[in-house]
């Protein structure tokens, strides 16, 4: 038999020194990579929600420069139409003028598009204002980390 060299004794002496991996205690990991990963999901938050209040704006925008037409529009159709109803020719013409005075009148008892249009967009604007506090809410948070 040979006797163990150095090197050997050293490593069986370590070997029953070190308990096996199962009955070690588990490691906790360091505490700065809970805000490492916080700080990325507020980053990732920040930028979605940034994206999201471009959208906001820009359909906000949109709205509003399409509302103006629209309102024409429907105001000159409105116009030629109350021209056409004060002319009736006929009694057929009488009778049709008779049934659509009647029918506008419950539409304009009913919110009118225009009136839905403009909700719409000051839902947006609303929205968009809660996106922009949720965006500065994060930033708080991202500088308290």
């Amino acid at each position: 038999m040979r006797t163990p060299t150095e090197f050997e004794l050293q490593r069986l002496l370590h070997q029953q020194q070190v308990p096996p991996a199962s009955s070690r205690a588990p490691t906790i990991p360091a505490p700065k990579a809970p805000n490492a990963s916080q700080r990325h999901e507020l980053a990732t938050r920040i930028t979605s929600l940034s994206k999201k209040l471009i959208k906001l704006e820009a359909k906000i925008r949109e709205m509003e420069t399409t509302a103006p037409s629209e309102n024409r529009k429907v105001k000159a159709k409105k116009e030629r139409s109350a021209k056409d109803k004060d002319n009736p020719k006929t009694a057929v013409e009488k009778a049709k003028a008779r049934k659509e005075l009647t029918h506008n009148a419950k539409e304009a008892s009913n919110q009118s598009g225009d009136d839905k249009k403009a909700a719409s967009i000051s839902e947006l604007k609303a929205l968009a204002t809660k996106v922009k506090g949720q965006i500065a809410i994060a930033k708080q948070k991202l500088a308290a980390l």
